[in-house]
């Protein structure tokens, strides 16, 4: 049986989400680095949203139906 989700993608989203956690707290510094990690955090989360369609596409995919 096949993996339902990569880990290889599953990491590249978590380290965008960090990447924008880092980032924006250095926009405590300076506000234009909070607005691109605000941005980064963003896109960040529109690759997990992707990635848990995926997750729930291929799990209700691959289950039986009732008998």
């Amino acid at each position: 049986m096949h993996r339902l989700l990569s880990r290889n993608q599953v990491a590249a989203v978590a380290l965008v989400i960090l990447l924008g956690l880092v980032i924006g707290v250095l926009g405590l510094v300076a506000a234009d680095l909070y607005t691109v990690g605000v941005l980064i955090l963003f896109v960040g989360g529109v690759g997990a949203a992707v990635l848990a369609g995926e997750y729930l596409i291929r799990y209700l995919g691959s289950r039986r139906p009732p008998a």
